[in-house]
């Protein structure tokens, strides 16, 4: 009889090729036969009871399937977590895993957190081996990690995939953040700071506002809603709508095309229209000299307050 069967080879299909012990033998494959696929090379043992079909590739979802497959109790957290929702500044060459029971180590690879709060709510199952914690508990658990700017960057990115909703960002961070609580402090801090306005489309735009936000210009928001002369509404970047001041930042990736330079070239016109300044600066700008963009901004924002004659920022 062959060891592989079609129900054997669907879950191996649907489960990033990993296997565990008790998978198998539900799949009516036995001992002997499992000992004869690790001879022949066709199987690997990952940890203990754990098992990877060989013909797949071993990439970052298969070694989640595989963590999650040594320990029912684990789930896949804090940057991996972020990492299978492809969130921004969420790598990590280790594995990241949080169980509220004792466990055994699983190796160098792997980090294993402690909690005493992990209740389902904070779960999803996947359906394919995977569990992982929720965008909103993802989001607090990265909170001991990453610095506050970085947070805040991860918080905008699950906002805009619509992974959460601000609600429940922030009732996940007050049911989280006890005293002492690693991260604890920082998660109640920027969601505190943030607001309910639109999410940031990019990094880059959170990196900006910051900046802005630090040279005394407070009065800027991101998202801003802007009316324009046909009845439509469109939301610059960042800005400051009482003045009329309102910044875009162009990425390369996506302002390459034509078609988005001319519909760019088109919007800001709109948007001159109504009275109101519009000023273009590129990611990689930002990137290379952060300080030089924001002087510039702040020379052209403070020429805009004398020009509808608002006192300058302090």
């Amino acid at each position: 009889m062959s060891a592989f069967s079609l129900p054997l080879a669907r879950w191996f299909r649907d489960h990033h090729g990993i296997a565990s012990s008790v998978d198998l033998r539900v799949l009516d494959l036995s001992s002997k036969q499992r000992r004869s696929l690790l001879q022949l090379g066709m199987l690997e043992e990952v940890f203990e009871g754990v098992y990877h079909l060989a013909s797949t590739p071993l990439d970052f979802e298969a070694r989640c399937a595989a963590v999650c497959a040594a320990d029912l109790s684990l789930v896949i957290s804090c940057c991996s977590a972020g990492s299978l929702s492809s969130l921004r500044r969420c790598n990590s060459r280790r594995l990241h895993a949080t169980t509220d029971r004792v466990t055994k180590p699983l190796g160098r690879g792997v980090i294993v957190h402690r909690t005493k709060s992990l209740p389902e709510e904070d779960i999803i199952d996947r359906g394919d081996g995977i569990r992982v914690t929720t965008a909103a508990r993802t989001f607090f658990d990265q909170a001991k990690h990453v610095d506050d700017l970085t947070l805040i960057s991860i918080g905008e990115q699950i906002l805009d995939l619509e992974l959460a909703t601000m609600a429940e960002l922030r009732s996940t961070v007050v049911r989280l953040a006890v005293s002492g609580r690693p991260g604890g402090a920082r998660a109640t801090r920027v969601i505190a700071n943030r607001g309910d306005g639109p999410a940031a489309d990019s990094h880059d735009e959170v990196v900006l506002l910051e900046a802005l936000r630090q040279r005394g210009l407070r009065s800027f928001v991101r998202q801003p809603s802007v009316l324009l002369l046909d009845g439509r509404t469109v939301h610059p970047d960042l800005g400051d709508p009482t003045a009329g001041f309102y910044v875009e930042v162009d990425h390369h990736t996506w302002h390459s095309k034509f078609s988005a330079v001319a519909y760019d070239k088109e919007r800001d016109r709109r948007v001159r229209l109504t009275g109101a300044v519009v000023e273009r600066v590129t990611d990689r700008a930002i990137a290379a000299d952060l300080a030089g963009v924001v002087d510039d901004l702040v020379f052209l924002y403070v020429q805009r307050l004398q020009e509808v004659g608002v006192g300058r920022p302090a």
